[in-house]
């Protein structure tokens, strides 16, 4: 597609031919493509022309200001990098495709941190080995075994981790994400 500024030089040079805004713009469609200007929009250069304003220059400042903070979504975002568009739109009173406008204009995307395994320092390896020697030195002594009839345990965890996407600069890399903790909230279930 072309820039506007050829667009305009063309629309000038369709008026300067006499014609109207509508065959301009048909004329225009049909050499740069077919949504190279809209009729509405040759008119409006065309009022222009006809008051005697050749300037093709765009006006600064055009179109509707924002008033939008991007400082408080900055610091929201900082704050919390997983908040999704919609939790933003609540806390700034704005429309998601406000929030999501502003957040293509900051240069942010979304990316997803990577899972890091759960990592057991020394002292957590060493009660390891501590409860399960306390555990297996009963059984050496009774024969508790051959007792059971059948029994089975099961551990149903209550896992409430969710992995979510963080609204970050193109080269910035993401948090990392811990997988759910090994001793996160469970139960046991038993079968005897």
């Amino acid at each position: 597609m072309a820039d506007e500024e050829h667009i305009r030089h063309c629309m000038l040079y369709e008026f300067q031919l006499g014609r109207k805004a509508s065959e301009a713009a048909k004329n225009i469609c049909s050499a740069l493509g077919q949504d190279a200007v809209s009729a509405r929009k040759c008119q409006r250069w065309f009022e222009k022309f006809h008051k005697g304003n050749f300037l093709l220059d765009d006006k600064s400042g055009r179109g509707r200001v924002s008033n939008f903070d991007q400082e408080a979504l900055q610091a929201l975002l900082v704050q919390n990098p997983q908040i999704t568009q919609q939790e933003l739109a609540t806390t700034l009173s704005c429309s998601q495709k406000t929030i999501s406008n502003q957040l293509r204009a900051l240069g942010k995307v979304q990316k997803f941190g990577k899972w890091v395994p759960h990592e057991l320092t020394d002292n957590n390896r060493n009660q390891r080995v501590t409860i399960c020697s306390s555990l297996l030195s009963p059984q050496n002594r009774l024969p508790f075994l051959e007792q059971i009839v059948t029994g089975h345990e099961e551990w149903v965890l209550y896992v409430n981790l969710k992995r979510r996407p963080q609204w970050l600069d193109k080269n910035e890399a993401p948090q990392p994400t811990p997988k759910p903790d090994l001793h996160a909230k469970k139960v046991m279930l038993c079968v005897w």
